[in-house]
C-alpha cells in the first residue's frame, strides 16, 4: 500500500471524526439547554387565597404593628373597549408567586391615561390624563411578595365602581428574587417571543427601584415587561404591555412604567394653571396642606386662649348594617384632589378637603354639617337624611384673613379611600404656622373665577342664595355648568376668625342642588 496515501486517508479519517464530535457536542450543548428547567416558583398562603383578576387591587404589609401600603392606581378615560381579560395567563406568561393581578384589554383613540400610585402613607402621579395614541393594547399588573409577612389584599373590578374582596393572608413565595424574573422571562421566550431591546431608559423616582425590562417581539405582536422594587416594603411590582404596534405598546410602557419621573401630589408641584399664580401663602416656616379628608381643624391665638373652626361635614350612604360587608359594601370616599386636576384650586387654603362619594347599594345618602365655630360645638347643626345618592365630588379649604399664627391638625388617612365599615384615619398631624395670604380675599375669588371660565365652565343663574346668619356671610356664590356637570362654588366668612370657607360640588343638576341646600354656610336652620 501507497504510504502517502495511507497518510491521506488517516488525516481524513481525524479531520472526520473532530468534525463528528464537535457537531455531537454542540448538539448536546443545545438539548441541553433547551430541556434546562426553569425555577419551579409557587406561593403558599395561610389561610389559602386565590388571586382574582381585578384590575385595580391595594396590597397592605403588616410590620410590627404598623401597616405599610402600595396602591398600583391606573385609569382611562375615553375607551371603546374595556374588558377585563386575563391574556397573560391564556399565554402562560404570567409571573409566579403574585398576590394580586390585574389583565385588560384596552382600545380607543385618545385615551386618557393616569397613574397615581400610593406608596407607603404619600401619594404619587406620574401621567394625568395623558392622551394615548389609537390602537388595541393589552395590559396587566402584579403585586409579588419577596417576604413572608402577613399582607392585607384587596381586590376590585374596574376602580372604582366595582365591590371589593378583602384577605389578610400569610404569603410566601419559595423563590428569590432572581428566580421570579428568570422564570417570568423564560415563559415569555418559551411562548415564542424574542427579546429585541432590555433596560429602556428611566428615571430615578421616591417610589420604585427599577431592575429590569425588556422589549420582545412575537406571534402576538410586541411585549413589553419590567420588574420594579416598591420602596419600603418586600414587594416587586411587575408591568406587561402587549399590542400589535410597537409605537402603541412603547406610549402606555412610559406612561405606566415604575422607572418614569413621580412626584408627590401633596408636594405643590402640580403643574400651574392660568390666572392661579399671582396669590400664595406666605407662611413661617413654609407650608403645604395635605387632602385631610378624614377630617381637620384649625386654631388661632386670643390673647391666652385659642379659638377653634373645623367644618363639622359628614356624608354617607343610607344602609343597613344587617345588608353590608366588606364584600358588599354601600360606598366609598375617595381622597381625591379632583379641584386641583382641572386647575379651579383656590389659592392661599391652609387647609382643606377633597373627596369623590359613591353609593352602590342604595338610591340615597344623608348628610349633616355640624361646624366648631369659635369654640361653639355644633353652632350649626343641619340633618339632611335623603340626599340624591349616585356620585357626586365636595371639597372645602379655609384661607386666612389675618396674618397671626394659626395651628393646623389634619387627620390622615389609612388610605385612599373609606367604605363606611372600618376607621378612616391612622394618625394626625399638627403644624403651627405663622403668616397669611399674599393678597385679599377678592383677589382669590377673581383668580378662581378666571380658572374656572378657562376650565370650560359657564356661569348659570342660582335660584336659592344663602344669607347671613350668627357664624357665617357669604362673599360670594355662583353656579357653573359645563356640559351636563354642574358646579357650586362658594365663599363665606367665618365670623370672629378670620378665616374664609371655601365650599365646591360638583355633580349632575339634581346632586348639585340638594347637596348645596345641605352644606352651604349660610342657610341656617333655627337651633335653640
Amino acid at each position: 500500500m501507497d504510504p502517502k496515501k495511507t497518510v491521506a486517508a488517516i488525516t481524513i479519517s481525524i479531520i472526520s471524526l473532530s468534525l463528528f464530535m464537535a457537531i455531537h457536542n454542540t448538539t448536546t450543548e443545545n438539548e441541553q439547554d433547551s430541556i434546562t428547567p426553569l425555577p419551579q416558583c409557587s406561593i403558599v398562603y395561610a389561610p389559602n387565597f386565590t388571586p382574582s383578576n381585578s384590575w385595580h387591587w391595594s396590597v397592605e404589609e403588616v410590620m410590627n404593628r404598623t401597616i405599610k401600603g402600595f396602591d398600583d392606581r391606573i385609569l382611562f378615560e375615553n375607551t371603546d373597549r374595556l374588558e377585563r381579560e386575563d391574556w397573560p395567563s391564556a399565554l402562560g406568561i404570567e409571573p409566579p408567586c403574585f398576590m394580586a393581578k390585574g389583565a385588560l384589554h384596552i382600545e380607543g383613540e385618545n385615551v386618557g391615561t393616569t397613574y397615581r400610585p400610593v406608596v407607603g402613607f404619600t401619594e404619587y402621579y406620574g401621567v394625568e390624563n395623558a392622551t394615548m395614541p389609537k390602537g388595541e393594547v393589552y395590559l396587566a399588573h402584579y403585586a409579588v411578595p419577596t417576604a413572608g409577612v402577613i399582607w392585607r389584599i384587596r381586590e376590585y373590578g374596574v376602580y372604582p365602581e366595582d365591590r371589593a374582596r378583602e384577605e389578610t393572608p400569610v404569603a410566601e413565595c419559595n423563590c428569590s428574587l432572581k428566580d421570579i424574573i428568570k422564570a417570568t422571562l423564560g415563559r415569555i421566550e418559551k411562548g415564542g417571543f424574542i427579546e429585541i431591546e432590555s433596560s429602556l431608559k428611566t428615571s430615578e423616582n421616591n417610589c420604585f427601584e427599577l431592575i429590569t425590562s425588556r422589549l420582545y417581539k412575537g406571534p402576538e405582536g410586541y411585549l413589553y415587561v419590567e420588574f420594579a422594587r416598591v420602596r419600603g416594603l418586600d414587594l416587586i411590582r411587575v408591568l406587561m404591555v402587549m399590542g400589535r404596534e410597537r409605537g402603541v405598546v412603547e406610549a402606555y410602557s412610559r406612561a405606566l412604567s415604575a422607572g418614569g419621573p413621580l412626584e408627590e401630589v401633596n408636594a405643590g408641584s402640580w403643574p400651574e394653571h392660568p390666572n392661579m399664580s399671582a396669590c400664595k401663602l406666605s407662611m413661617n416656616p413654609e407650608f403645604t396642606p395635605v387632602n385631610a379628608w378624614p377630617g381637620w381643624s384649625v386654631r388661632r391665638p386670643l390673647g391666652n386662649l385659642y379659638v377653634e373652626y373645623n367644618d363639622g361635614l359628614t356624608i354617607m350612604p343610607q344602609f343597613s348594617p344587617k345588608n353590608v360587608s366588606s364584600e358588599n359594601p354601600p360606598g366609598a370616599l375617595y381622597g381625591v384632589d379632583w379641584p386641583s386636576r382641572i386647575g379651579i384650586t383656590p389659592t392661599c387654603a391652609i387647609a382643606g378637603s377633597q373627596v369623590a362619594f359613591v353609593t352602590w347599594n342604595t338610591e340615597n345618602a344623608t348628610g349633616s354639617i355640624c361646624p366648631t365655630v369659635r369654640n361653639k360645638l355644633c353652632a350649626i347643626n343641619r340633618q339632611s337624611p335623603f340626599l340624591p345618592g349616585g356620585k357626586v365630588y365636595l371639597a372645602t379649604y379655609v384661607i386666612p384673613q389675618a396674618n397671626t399664627t394659626w395651628v393646623i391638625q389634619e387627620n390622615l388617612a389609612c388610605r385612599g379611600w373609606n367604605n363606611f365599615l372600618e376607621p378612616a384615619t391612622c394618625g394626625k398631624r399638627e403644624t403651627t404656622i405663622k403668616g397669611a395670604c399674599t393678597c385679599p380675599t377678592g383677589t382669590v375669588i377673581d383668580q378662581l373665577g378666571n380658572a374656572i371660565n378657562a376650565a370650560g365652565f359657564e356661569e348659570v343663574p342660582l335660584e336659592k342664595k344663602p344669607v347671613e346668619n350668627d357664624y357665617f356671610r357669604p362673599l360670594s356664590v355662583k353656579l357653573y355648568r359645563k356640559d351636563d356637570q354642574y358646579l357650586y362654588v362658594e365663599f363665606a366668612r367665618v365670623k370672629g376668625m378670620d378665616l374664609v370657607r371655601v365650599l365646591m360640588i360638583m355633580g349632575n343638576e339634581e346632586t348639585v342642588k340638594a347637596y348645596t341646600e345641605a352644606f352651604t354656610a349660610g342657610v341656617v336652620e333655627n337651633n335653640s
